[in-house]
């Protein structure tokens, strides 16, 4: 336990160098919850990448920041409750706004990938993916960095997504 707990805070500081790809991953602002976010960092982590966790009820603003800093490949946002949806819609907006190119993953309970192409990737232009339990993060952190995976699975993900609002809105109209 102190050996991880001195780890985490060497991942935080910038002290530790990992070989592996750096990932960021917060609570958004409004969540206390974390325990699915927790497992995906530890996944991540036995997995070579470098995990910056920076906890709970995160502004904006200090994931932003922190992504920059640190240079990391992917920012990953979790949320349980209702709530945080719009706090992650926000986050993509200020993405988009401060030219980030970084992937941002959504996970969390209350997340879907319905939510997440309907509301939250239109304000990002670079990869939004929904990832829908921690043990497919690695499988799309790897795509979203593999030069030969990277352009295909982007493509793909586009694509589902474009169908995923179309649907919706077909329904939409539908209820009109």
């Amino acid at each position: 336990e102190p050996f991880l707990e001195e780890k985490k805070a060497a991942q935080v500081t910038g002290s530790l160098k990992a070989d592996g790809k750096k990932v960021v991953l917060a609570t958004v602002k409004g969540e206390v919850h974390e325990i699915g976010k927790n497992i995906v960092g530890v996944i991540l982590a036995c997995n070579g990448w470098q995990v910056i966790d920076l906890g709970v009820m995160v502004q904006s603003a200090t994931i932003l920041k922190t992504a920059r800093e640190m240079q990391v490949d992917i920012i990953g946002l979790s949320g349980l409750i209702t709530p945080s949806l719009d706090e992650m819609v926000h986050v993509a907006k200020e993405m988009e706004r401060e030219g980030f190119e970084t992937p941002l993953l959504i996970g969390g309970a209350t997340t879907s990938r319905v939510h997440t192409a309907v509301k939250i990737a239109p304000h990002y232009s670079k990869p939004v993916v929904h990832v829908i339990d921690a043990s497919r993060s690695v499988p799309v952190v790897s795509n979203l960095l593999s030069d030969n995976e990277r352009d295909r699975f982007a493509a793909e993900v586009l694509e589902e997504y474009a169908k995923v609002r179309s649907q919706y809105e077909g329904h939409q109209r539908e209820k009109e």
